[in-house]
């Protein structure tokens, strides 16, 4: 007998939006969105060097959308964010994963994390208890 995947664990019925990670277009339903922002990990190198989607045919036979968008064209927005935010928060239906690094020494290994994909969620720099 054959293990579950562990993304059809926790999306029996499939994915209909998600946001910038490459893995789930295995498991991504018909007419999914996708909401690519960020990967900061590929900023600093050369295009030639940076790492490509391996499985964009699956967009094709599901007709999934795709659709790239900078935070900047969304500051008009922000004050409404914010408000919805708070609310979201202490109602505990956002978490938030983090990891935190303690001292100003800490900072090149905070900041080169950001770089090298192996952080997941938020990096803080604690330079203060």
């Amino acid at each position: 007998m054959e293990a579950a995947s562990p993304h059809s664990l926790y999306f029996p019925d499939g994915i209909y939006v998600y946001f910038d990670n490459e893995v789930v277009l295995n498991h991504v339903n018909h007419g999914a969105h996708i909401v690519l922002c960020g990967m900061i990990s590929e900023y600093n190198k050369v295009w030639t060097e940076r790492k490509g989607v391996w499985n964009l045919l699956n967009m094709v036979g599901k007709e999934v959308m795709m659709k790239g968008f900078m935070v900047g064209s969304y500051y008009n927005h922000f004050e409404e964010f914010v408000k919805e935010m708070e609310v979201q928060l202490k109602e505990g239906k956002i978490k938030s994963k983090h990891k935190v690094y303690n001292g100003i020494e800490s900072f090149l290994e905070s900041l080169t994390s950001l770089f090298s994909s192996s952080n997941v969620g938020k990096v803080i720099l604690q330079v203060t208890p």
